[in-house]
């Protein structure tokens, strides 16, 4: 039945590549569900199998993290591109590595995926294979990939042996840095341009670059401050939990702790945050601000919920890095 209602959609002359905020397009939901049969008829109406979701998804990442061999077909025939690289330098074929998919690495590589490209750091998918001990992947990799010089033993068992014994090619620390900070600055950006979900997403690809506990709880703080403009109370509040315990001494941790009880209409625990700030920045106004709009609350719960009863202080940047 699925089927018949996407036919029925499209020939009302809805757009294929209609795009909403938080599904993506309906090519993306087909390819999230493994849906191959509407996928094919999105892409017979000329669906782009190109459109990227949010950062890094694509109609082909999601098919492959669906595991739908059908639907990664459908889409690499229809042009999908195999050597898309997201944010954090993974290429395609290193997520069918990385996850085991040996049907999909095959296709990817039948449609010209460079086994080559590494992540920046000098890791490449036939590594990633040997790291999982797929022989089978690796085998499938070895004839397409360059030797690399670090792997003494360019066979297929002894770049498997090789990398089972010692591990990855360790990261850069500088090159992490950087990475960092470009990321950050894409996020801050984003920030203002209130794309609210994106500039999270980004910090979350910022901490994949191997920051000190310090940099990570600064990190969990901007992610929660960008859920708690998005309206996300959850994921706001997880990820100032998260901070508080990084950086227990820190007090914007725990003014965004408070911001999110707020969203969230936990008026107490919003108090007890801005109160256990308060204790460690005596002299920050904008959190005793923010603990008297809390005490008050409780007292006089509004009768909205949701965004309606966010305060304005949880939009203030309270706290020093």
């Amino acid at each position: 039945g699925q089927c018949e209602i996407v036919e029925l959609l499209l020939s009302t002359g809805i757009d294929v590549d209609h795009f909403d905020s938080v599904y993506g397009t309906a090519l993306h939901v087909a390819a999230t569900n493994a849906q191959d049969g509407s996928m094919n008829i999105l892409l017979q109406h000329r669906a782009d199998p190109n459109k990227v979701y949010r950062l890094d998804s694509t109609p082909l990442r999601l098919a492959m993290i669906s595991e739908s061999l059908e639907c990664v077909k459908l889409l690499i025939k229809a042009g999908a591109d195999v050597n898309k690289i997201d944010y954090t330098g993974v290429t395609y074929l290193m997520v069918a590595a990385g996850n085991g998919l040996p049907d999909i690495l095959k296709c990817l590589l039948d449609a010209g995926a460079n086994p080559d490209v590494d992540d920046g750091f000098g890791t490449t998918p036939i590594e990633i294979a040997a790291l999982q001990g797929r022989w089978d992947m690796v085998a499938m990799l070895f004839p397409l990939t360059s030797p690399i010089s670090r792997l003494p033993d360019w066979s297929v068992d002894g770049i498997i042996s090789h990398v089972q014994s010692f591990g990855l090619k360790p990261r850069d620390i500088h090159v992490c840095e950087m990475k960092r900070a470009e990321l950050k600055l894409q996020a801050a950006e984003a920030f203002k341009r209130k794309e609210y979900v994106i500039a999270g997403e980004l910090y979350t690809r910022a901490m994949s670059f191997q920051p000190s506990p310090k940099g990570l709880a600064n990190l969990l703080a901007h992610r929660s401050f960008c859920m708690l403009h998005a309206g996300i109370g959850k994921e706001a509040l997880s990820d100032a939990a998260r901070c508080t315990v990084l950086r227990p001494f820190w007090p914007k941790g725990y003014y965004r702790l408070g911001a999110a009880f707020m969203l969230l209409q936990d008026y107490r625990k919003a108090a007890q945050a801005f109160t256990a700030g308060l204790k460690l920045d005596p002299t920050n106004a904008d959190m005793a601000d923010a603990l008297r709009e809390a005490q008050e609350t409780a007292r006089n719960p509004p009768r909205t919920r949701g965004l309606e009863c966010l305060h304005p202080f949880g939009m203030r940047r309270s706290g020093r890095d």
